[in-house]
């Protein structure tokens, strides 16, 4: 490893989400500014659903060449890791085999980030744990790298032979945080021995987006959420909602399809509600696109409600950061999708939250804001507008609890970056153990002020 120039690969990497999307664009902000002389290269599933800075690399993971029989990848690892070993040249390997390239970056880095997003360790996504997830952390340990899993959410972890092999990975990792108290209590049933554990916040809490506001109210105009007359403040309240799928909200359910049915008629009924109660316009905002877009749900719902005419849906094409700002501007949101609801929370929006699983919860709890969720299995319509109801009526109260619990968040998500400097400082040493990491850890807390 060399001080002037650090390789830091991200694995683990969700793409085709404007969350997902968010969460690791503010980590790599944050990270350029305390180890300047990084680079980054991200592998994930999806090359061409991920819209990152300019200058970082984006490339396919291995994990990601054969869903449906992913063990199948381990020969070429092996291979790989084999012909390094004897000091051959592989080369040709990376330039003729796209599956090498993925794993020439992570034997090339000087550090290997397991990247915001999940629970993709644990019972809920089990289906690609093992043959993807799992697989990234056991590469960057078969080459002997520093791993930090950089503050996702994980658990529950209840099938017991697959936490024999949670167990013994993780516990090769050096420092894991976690988004969420509720994954960091399930975190705790593994009982691990080797990393360090900490409890912090999203990553995309950590950042303020601060883009020009008449580029955002250009783009709302060429929207249609406001009109050029309305550009400095609209007669209309503007309300955002993000709906979610069978997949996620329903993934249990006998009958998913049907309670997707009724979902459906459910936030169609909702949303009439909030136009003809509040006299606004409701703006949809899709968080996935690419694989598994929000679009065909969200038109089942338009399709549903009496006042088209009043409903606007925001474009999948503008990034991340456009869709915080644009959501920033919103006088209350609904948020079924969890990185829409931090989005919001995030903007100082007083934010009705679905809860489809425990990260959700999670962060409302850590903001005070429990009072405004409705778990998905506790979803009807009259609980639903009870709680914009009453995020209407206390919406300044909202905002005045919000601008204290925020900053607090955010000081919680700065340490995910302060973790990762951390590890960075120690491998420069040559010395990762927990004593000499929890030393360092202190140090730049007290540092950066975060006692």
């Amino acid at each position: 490893m060399n001080r002037n120039s650090l390789n830091i690969v991200i694995t683990n990497s969700h793409a085709d989400n404007r969350g997902d999307e968010a969460a690791q664009r503010s980590m790599i902000n944050v990270l350029r500014g305390l180890i300047p002389n990084a680079s980054f290269s991200v592998l994930t599933a999806s090359p061409t659903g991920l819209q990152l800075q300019k200058d970082v690399e984006v490339i396919r993971i291995f994990s990601a060449y054969d869903k449906k029989f992913p063990f199948v990848i381990f020969p070429f690892v092996f291979l790989y890791v084999l012909l390094r070993a004897l000091r051959l040249d592989t080369r040709f390997l990376i330039h003729k085999f796209v599956i090498f390239k993925a794993l020439a970056r992570t034997a090339r880095a000087d550090l290997v980030i397991s990247a915001p997003g999940g629970p993709y360790f644990g019972d809920l996504y089990r289906r690609h744990e093992i043959g993807e997830h799992l697989l990234n952390i056991f590469v960057a340990k078969l080459f002997k790298k520093p791993v930090m899993i950089y503050g996702p959410s994980m658990g529950p972890f209840q099938i017991r032979w697959r936490n024999v092999l949670r167990r013994y990975l993780l516990n090769k990792v050096e420092i894991i945080s976690l988004r969420d108290s509720v994954s960091h209590e399930y975190l705790k049933t593994l009982k691990l021995t080797k990393p360090l554990v900490y409890a912090t916040a999203d990553s995309a809490f950590q950042d303020r987006i601060e883009p020009d506001r008449s580029r955002i109210t250009e783009i709302m105009i060429a929207e249609k959420i406001i009109s050029s007359d309305e550009s400095e403040s609209s007669p209309r309240p503007l309300i955002g909602i993000t709906p979610t799928g069978a997949r996620w909200n329903f993934r249990d359910s006998a009958h998913p399809q049907k309670d997707e049915a009724d979902y459906i008629a459910l936030m169609a009924r909702s949303v009439d509600h909030i136009i003809n109660t509040y006299n606004a316009t409701v703006v949809f905002f899709p968080q996935l696109y690419g694989r598994g877009s929000d679009l065909p749900l969200i038109q089942r719902i338009v399709e549903q409600v009496r006042a088209k005419c009043y409903i606007r849906i925001l474009s999948n094409k503008l990034d991340s950061e456009v869709q915080q700002a644009v959501i920033s501007r919103m006088d209350l949101m609904i948020g079924n999708r969890y990185h829409s609801v931090i989005f919001a929370l995030k903007g100082l929006v007083p934010t009705v939250c679905i809860a489809y699983e425990h990260k959700s919860v999670g962060v409302m709890k850590a903001l005070k804001m429990d009072k405004l969720l409705v778990e998905i299995k506790d979803l009807t319509y009259e609980t639903l507008t009870d709680r914009i109801n009453q995020a209407w009526k206390e919406r300044a109260a909202v905002k005045l609890q919000l601008e204290t619990q925020v900053e607090i968040l955010r000081k919680r998500a700065f340490m995910n970056s302060v973790l990762t400097e951390a590890l960075v400082n120690c491998s420069l040493e040559n010395n990762t153990g927990k004593d000499r990491l929890r030393k360092e850890i202190d140090d730049l807390t007290q540092h950066y002020g975060l006692n």
